[in-house]
């Protein structure tokens, strides 16, 4: 009898923790040209967010992107400079593991020492800076000092450092 119980109690537990509603079992379709949110960059594996409604300062993108819950996804954050360096697209200074060296993934984050004419393209008001067409500033999570951190201003596909009280739009990312 013993053995039996055990076996029903392992089986029950096992079953919690694989279907007890884990963020894992959510289905987050690709990203493609209907632009559905969210959903997954398949070159990066990255589950984004839509759009912030509003654009924030860096310390409320932080605490939106914390407390976000989107198809039924919560543990979502704001993106590091790398990680937002995935939705650039036809301006080769920028793209990820291109010249402009501002990078977490370098630890080079200071604009001093890791900044340069590398780290942006020509203006164009078409989206073609973005994956996803964005427009405008999106902050990272990634602090350039103790008052600044660093955007990409799709316009420019520029990489640019701000102070954090200066507002720019959020898109979230979660990392399956």
């Amino acid at each position: 009898m013993k053995k039996y119980s055990f076996v029903f109690i392992f089986l029950a537990v096992f079953f919690l923790l694989s279907c007890g509603g884990s963020e894992s079992a959510v289905d987050v379709p690709e990203c493609g040209e209907d632009l559905l949110f969210p959903c997954t960059d398949p070159a990066s594996g990255i589950v984004w967010s839509n759009q912030s409604l509003r654009q924030k300062n860096w310390e409320d993108a932080l605490f939106y992107c914390e407390n976000l819950e989107e198809n039924g996804i919560k543990k979502w954050r704001l993106p590091n400079i790398d990680e937002l360096r995935t939705l650039v697209q036809d301006c080769y200074g920028t793209v990820s593991g291109s010249e402009c060296r501002v990078s977490d993934a370098r630890n080079c984050l200071s604009y001093a020492s890791c900044w340069s004419t590398f780290c942006y393209c020509e203006f164009d008001e078409s989206g073609k800076y973005s994956k996803f067409g964005d427009l405008g500033g999106f902050w990272s999570s990634s602090e350039e000092n103790m008052e600044g951190a660093w955007y990409i201003n799709f316009l420019e596909a520029k990489i640019v450092d701000d102070d954090k009280g200066s507002s720019y739009n959020v898109r979230c990312i979660y990392i399956p």
